[in-house]
C-alpha cells in the first residue's frame, strides 16, 4: 500500500506540473505571436501632421512601433553542477561541464521606449565519456517573454535593460556501452537509480522557471542615412537566474533524490539580424 500511495502521489504531482508547463508554454507562444504581428501590422502610417513649415501634410508622422529586429544569436553561458557531478561520480561517469555553448533567435518590438520581444536560446556542455563505456551529456533550452526599456529608441545605436522569463528545460542524457536493463519507472525511481542503471540510453529531464535580466546594445546599420530598414548587430548579457530546484522525471515519471543544484549563471550572446525604426 505505500508503494502504490507513493506512485499515485508521484502520477498526481507530474500530471500538474505537465498541465502548468503546458499553460505557459502556450503563454509564451501567444505572446511570441503578438510580437510578431504588431511589427507586420503596426508601421508608420501617412497622418494629418505639420510639416517643416508648420502647415498640415498627409505625410508620414511618427508612429508605432519605434524599433523592432528580428535576428539570431550564439554566445555562452555558465550553470551549476557541482550537485550533478558528485551524483555522477558516485555513478563512475566523468564530470559535465558548467559552461555551455548556447544558439538561439528571438524578435523585438516597442511602443517608444517600452519594448516587448520573446527569445529561445538553446545550450550544449557537449559529452564526457569514460573508457569504461559510460557517457553524460548535458544540454538546456529556455523561452522567455521580455520586457525592457529602451533609452535610445530612435537611435541607429540601441541601449535597453531589459528582464525575461519564461520556462526552461535541463536534459541529462546518460548511458552505458554495454547497455543491460534500464531503470524501472514503478515505484518512482531515484536519480541515483537512474545513473546506476541507465541502459544503453536514458534521459533525465528538469523543469524549471528562469528569469533572465540583461543588458541589450544594437546597432542597426543602414544603406542610406534616410533608410528605415537595415542589418541589426548586437550584443546581451546578464545573468540566468532559476529560483527554484528543478522538477526531473524520467520516462514521463518524477524523480527523487535530485541534484540541489539551480540552472543559473551569467549569460553573453552576440546578435545578428534585420530590423527598423
Amino acid at each position: 500500500m505505500p508503494t502504490r500511495r507513493r506512485s499515485h502521489t508521484a502520477h498526481v504531482r507530474l500530471a500538474t506540473r505537465t498541465a502548468s508547463r503546458r499553460a505557459s508554454e502556450l503563454l509564451l507562444l501567444a505572446l511570441a505571436a503578438a510580437v510578431v504581428v504588431s511589427m507586420l501590422v503596426l508601421r508608420p502610417q501617412p497622418v494629418a501632421a505639420q510639416d517643416a513649415a508648420g502647415e498640415r501634410c498627409r505625410c508620414a508622422a511618427p508612429m508605432l512601433p519605434t524599433r523592432w529586429s528580428l535576428f539570431l544569436s550564439t554566445g555562452g553561458a555558465l550553470t551549476q553542477t557541482d550537485g550533478l557531478n558528485a551524483l555522477l561520480g558516485a555513478a563512475n561517469y566523468f564530470a559535465v561541464s558548467d559552461d555551455l555553448i548556447s544558439v538561439g533567435g528571438g524578435a523585438f518590438t516597442s511602443w517608444g521606449p517600452l519594448r516587448l520581444g520573446v527569445e529561445h536560446v538553446r545550450m550544449d556542455a557537449g559529452e564526457e565519456n569514460t573508457p569504461a563505456g559510460r557517457h553524460a551529456r548535458l544540454e538546456a533550452h529556455y523561452t522567455v517573454a521580455t520586457v525592457g526599456w529602451d533609452f535610445r529608441p530612435r537611435g541607429r545605436l540601441s541601449l535597453a535593460p531589459a528582464l525575461g522569463v519564461g520556462r526552461g528545460l535541463v536534459t541529462l542524457g546518460v548511458g552505458d556501452r554495454a547497455g543491460g536493463a534500464a531503470a524501472p519507472t514503478a515505484p518512482a525511481p531515484t536519480f541515483a537509480e537512474v545513473l546506476a542503471t541507465p541502459g544503453r540510453t536514458s534521459a533525465l529531464r528538469g523543469s524549471h522557471w528562469v528569469f533572465e535580466p540583461m543588458l541589450a546594445a544594437e546597432l542597426l546599420v543602414l544603406r542610406r542615412a534616410d533608410a528605415r530598414r537595415g542589418i541589426t548587430v548586437g550584443v546581451r548579457g546578464g545573468y540566468r537566474l532559476a529560483p527554484n530546484r528543478a522538477d526531473w522525471t524520467y520516462r514521463g515519471v518524477a524523480v527523487t533524490g535530485t541534484p540541489l543544484d539551480q540552472a543559473s549563471g551569467p549569460v553573453l550572446r552576440l546578435t545578428i539580424g534585420v530590423g527598423g525604426r
